[in-house]
C-alpha cells in the first residue's frame, strides 16, 4: 500500500531532477508522470482486487489515439506532427493524474 503513494512521489522527484538537469530541453519534467501514475493505478487496482487491466487499457487506448492522430497528421500535411504529439502527451499526463486521483478516491470509499 505504501508504494501506491511512493511511486507518484518518486515521479515528482524525477520530474524535478529532469527540469534541473535539462532546463532548456523541449520536454518537461512532468512528461514522465504517466509512467509513474499508470504504475500506481495498477497497484491500486490490485489492492482493490479489481481487474488490473484498467490502467493499461487506458494506456493502450491512448496509444491508439496517437496512432490515429499520427496517421491523420501524415495524410494531411498541414498539421504539425510535433505539436500533435506534444498535445496528446500533455493530455495523457493530465488524464493519468486524474485517473490516479479517481482510483484513490474509489479505494478510500470502498475500503
Amino acid at each position: 500500500m505504501l508504494y501506491i503513494f511512493l511511486i507518484p512521489v518518486i515521479g515528482l522527484v524525477v520530474a524535478f531532477l529532469i527540469n534541473k538537469i535539462f532546463p532548456r530541453a523541449q520536454f518537461r519534467g512532468y512528461d514522465v508522470f504517466p509512467f509513474f501514475f499508470i504504475a500506481a493505478c495498477n497497484l491500486i487496482t490490485i489492492h482493490m482486487k479489481e481487474p488490473s487491466f484498467f490502467p493499461y487499457g487506458f494506456l493502450i487506448y491512448f496509444i491508439l489515439v496517437i496512432i490515429v492522430s499520427l496517421h491523420d497528421a501524415i495524410r494531411n500535411k498541414n498539421i504539425s506532427l510535433g505539436k500533435t504529439i506534444r498535445k496528446l502527451w500533455d493530455y495523457l499526463a493530465a488524464c493519468s493524474f486524474c485517473w490516479y486521483v479517481g482510483l484513490l478516491i474509489m479505494m478510500f470509499l470502498l475500503n
